[in-house]
């Protein structure tokens, strides 16, 4: 009991001289305690609402993380071969190349391109780029035929006498069918020749088969034929036949 009321007694004498102490103060020293407890209740409250900030915006960049690794194996390249049209300059697709309804085998979109690609620069005709295709024919074709192709434009039966500047010539491709022949790539490509008489205004389609063997060379002649032949596409034999005189000729 005597330890006891010592401990009170002890206690109240602290408390009076706290109560002394603080009554000791000025108004000014009251006043600097007041702020100094106000600024650490604010750092500590800019503390919480920091971590807080950093949590949230840690979630939102875990679920992002999250959302692109579920979303990624969806993500796939479909590769397509295009074709620049030589007069317009628009560019189209022609063929989708993991198509299941077309399935593009080895070089076969390439091919196809390029044969056709031949087939429009050889067949059309428009004076303003005439000369431009009448090179970038023989820049695609092997000696053996480029003597043909070259008398198509000399004498006085040349296509410059007969169309010279009053007529156009647009090739609409329709189909390629690639097949093998002793060895050799054979194409087969049938096309409507449309005619346009630009004084009267009329025009007359007919449609052909282009019949043509090809290869791939490794050594071009010069720069500028390995700029515009970068495969080196070569094209060996050509032959043009109107739908109906090919006809007969299979099955005669």
């Amino acid at each position: 009991m005597k330890s006891k009321f010592s401990f009170t007694k002890f206690s109240n004498k602290s408390n009076n001289a706290n109560k002394a102490d603080l009554s000791s103060f000025s108004n000014d020293d009251k006043e600097a305690l007041s702020y100094n407890s106000n600024i650490r209740y604010l750092i500590e409250a800019s503390n919480k609402r920091a971590w807080l900030i950093s949590f949230i915006f840690g979630l939102i960049a875990l679920v992002a993380v999250m959302a692109v690794a579920l979303l990624t194996p969806l993500k796939q390249s479909v590769p397509y071969v295009v074709r620049v049209d030589n007069i317009s300059g628009m560019v189209d697709i022609i063929s989708k190349l993991d198509d299941e309804a077309t399935i593009i085998k080895d070089n076969e979109a390439l091919d196809k391109y390029f044969t056709a690609n031949y087939v429009k620069l050889r067949e059309q005709y428009y004076w303003n780029i005439l000369e431009q295709d009448y090179y970038n024919v023989q820049v695609f074709s092997t000696n053996r035929i480029i003597a043909d192709y070259q008398s198509l434009y000399q004498g006085a039966n040349s296509r410059l006498e007969k169309y010279k500047n009053s007529t156009e010539i647009e090739i609409q491709i329709i189909s390629v069918v690639l097949t093998k022949s002793a060895g050799e790539s054979i194409a087969t490509i049938r096309f409507n020749e449309i005619e346009k008489n630009l004084q009267s205004g009329t025009s007359k389609t007919k449609t052909k088969v282009a019949t043509m063997a090809y290869e791939y060379v490794k050594n071009l002649n010069t720069e500028k034929e390995r700029i515009l032949n970068p495969l080196g596409f070569k094209v060996n034999t050509y032959r043009i036949d109107s739908e109906i005189e090919r006809w007969k000729n299979l099955l005669y």
